[in-house]
């Protein structure tokens, strides 16, 4: 049907009619395919956060009963902290790097568990519980709001895990120095150790939170990696400052 007798002009509206029509299903079909991308949810993140669990576990006891692996402990250190950069700055989410990073940490744990376990037999199992005992108390002092994650408790973590990070470079330095373990050989080490414990649990806070707003917001599945990386990093810190505590408190 003609809308006006200028053929011009009919043959220009029925041109900007058809383009109209092709535009808006390039339209839907983009929404359609960004509205169909798997989104990332608290189920699937745990269920990545367990497996790698199962891998550091599994790794960890394959170090603690077998001499060849646990010889590794030295270099896999390197490599578990190359492999934890990478994960962390790399703008791509690489499930990979995240698995390989589980796997070489089991072996330091496992190697570093068993030099403990020699000196003071008994104490990793009680490393052991203690984490689990703890990070379940953090869960639950999240899940019930007893600890808010706010923007100012971000900020005070934060600056409190910058300033542990530059504490614990310092020490190195002054044990290589001193050819001692720095402040942990002195009669602080009980408090330096406590403070490890504490920054280490209140991060998995942090990284509650980041699986909880990850999933409010629909971030994309591969981000559910990226925040069982982060989970799982934050237990193997937790673990060992926890032995590491232990240890002091065996000693003296």
């Amino acid at each position: 049907m003609a809308i006006s007798h200028n053929p011009i002009f009919n043959s220009a509206m029925k041109t900007g009619a058809e383009v109209a029509k092709i535009d808006q299903r390039a339209v839907d079909a983009e929404f359609a395919k960004i509205t169909s991308i798997a989104k990332m949810t608290i189920e699937g993140t745990a269920g990545k956060v367990f497996g790698l669990l199962l891998i550091l576990v599994a790794s960890a006891t394959a170090s603690w009963l077998i001499p060849a692996v646990g010889a590794l402990f030295m270099p896999a250190v390197f490599v578990g902290l190359g492999l934890a950069l990478w994960a962390t700055f790399s703008k791509k989410v690489r499930p990979g790097v995240i698995v390989a990073y589980a796997a070489v940490e089991g072996v330091v744990i496992g190697g570093l568990s068993s030099i403990f376990e020699a000196q003071y037999p008994g104490i990793v199992q009680n490393a052991v519980l203690g984490t689990f005992a703890t990070a379940g108390a953090m869960f639950a002092a999240y899940r019930f709001g007893w600890i808010k994650v706010n923007a100012r408790f971000t900020r005070v973590m934060t600056f409190a895990l910058f300033g542990y990070m530059g504490f614990a470079i310092i020490n190195l330095v002054v044990g290589m120095i001193a050819g001692n373990g720095g402040v942990y050989s002195s009669g602080m080490a009980w408090l330096a150790g406590l403070v490890g414990v504490v920054l280490a649990a209140f991060t998995l806070n942090l990284d509650f939170e980041a699986i909880v707003v990850g999933a409010r917001e629909g971030l994309p599945v591969e981000n559910e990696w990226r925040a069982a990386f982060g989970l799982t990093a934050t237990m193997i810190w937790l673990y060992m400052e926890i032995l590491r505590l232990a240890a002091i408190f065996n000693r003296d």
